[in-house]
């Protein structure tokens, strides 16, 4: 029995050993784990401080680009960008009801030369595409006289001859307006989409 006796002993020091090497098993494990965490937490903590000191450093660039304005000097050098430039206006700041008539942007616009009594007049035809077949009502047209532009338009009367509507303003105003309303790249697009014949 003595022999039984030790071998249970032993059973029992060795299930105790095997316990206690658990347990410390366990115990470095979690504190290799926990230490790789707070490891973890440091970096990425350190990570983000890097980056907001980089952020007020080095301002993020958008995408957007820096709004570049009109000059009254690309409109003497372009006249596509002039003529846009004047039915931009004409469309959005003249108040004659028929210039509404030109306001399709996607249609464009034919810009006719017409030499009248020695002036030039410039038609405004509603589509660039428009045809002579087509052109039946009198158009709104501008004259350009130095830096003033003399905006024209024909009111239709039933009972009365058409009368003579105009208003008129300069270059200047015109490109300083257009800048107010930020639409030079707006104006930049119609000019491409417009047509310049001479009678």
């Amino acid at each position: 029995m003595r022999l039984n006796d030790t071998n249970n002993s032993n059973n029992h020091y060795f299930g105790r050993g095997e316990l206690r090497l658990r347990k410390r098993s366990r115990l470095i494990i979690s504190l290799f784990l926990l230490g790789l965490g707070l490891i973890g937490l440091v970096l990425i903590t350190q990570g983000q401080v890097d980056k907001s000191a980089g952020q007020i450093g080095h301002p993020r660039q958008t995408k957007t680009t820096k709004y570049q304005p009109l000059s009254t000097a690309s409109l003497k050098t372009n006249r596509k960008l002039q003529y846009a430039s004047i039915i931009y206006y004409a469309i959005n700041h003249v108040h004659i009801q028929r210039w509404q008539e030109v306001s399709d942007l996607r249609s464009g616009w034919q810009v006719e030369l017409s030499k009248t009594n020695g002036t030039t007049r410039y038609l405004v035809w509603p589509d660039k595409n428009i045809t002579n077949k087509e052109k039946q009502l009198t158009p709104n047209w501008f004259e350009i006289s130095g830096h003033t532009v003399i905006y024209h338009s024909f009111e239709v009367h039933t009972a009365e001859e058409d009368e003579d509507q105009h208003d008129a303003t300069t270059l200047d105003h015109i490109v300083k307006q257009i800048n107010l309303d930020r639409a030079a790249q707006k104006v930049w697009r119609m000019s491409k989409n417009l047509v310049v014949s001479d009678r």
